[in-house]
């Protein structure tokens, strides 16, 4: 009697083990669609953001996409200047501080280009 209390036991314990080790593999694969998704949709708002403006020198962006540009920075290859704050083509994230930047306020955006055409420099100013 008591073998077979203990085998259903054991049987019990390996079902719950074999149920949280399926659980956790599909969440962990769940997590890892979302992330390239977001990571998707996140690159390419940006490159339309700054690599090809519609109408030089005349768009406006949110905030937010200014702070993203700068996140971005290495990609632009170009530096950009908020308000006069310089943050340069070759900086390092992990200690650049652009809290001062609004991310509700709304900024103009400007193009500097070398005689090459080759973007030199974005200007963001508030408006």
């Amino acid at each position: 009697m008591k073998n077979a209390e203990s085998a259903i036991e054991y049987a019990i314990y390996l079902c719950l083990f074999l149920t949280a080790l399926v659980s956790g593999i599909m969440l962990s694969e769940s997590n890892q669609l979302e992330l390239n998704y977001a990571d998707e949709v996140i690159s390419g708002a940006d490159h339309d953001l700054v690599m090809a403006p519609r109408i030089e020198g005349s768009e406006t962006v949110q905030g937010a996409a200014v702070v993203q540009s700068i996140f971005h920075i290495h990609d632009i290859h170009a530096d950009i200047q908020v308000d006069g704050l310089l943050f340069d083509k070759n900086l390092d994230m992990e200690y650049t501080d652009v809290s001062m930047i609004d991310v509700r306020g709304t900024y103009r955006s400007d193009y500097v280009r070398d005689q090459n055409g080759m973007l030199q420099k974005v200007i963001f100013r508030k408006v």
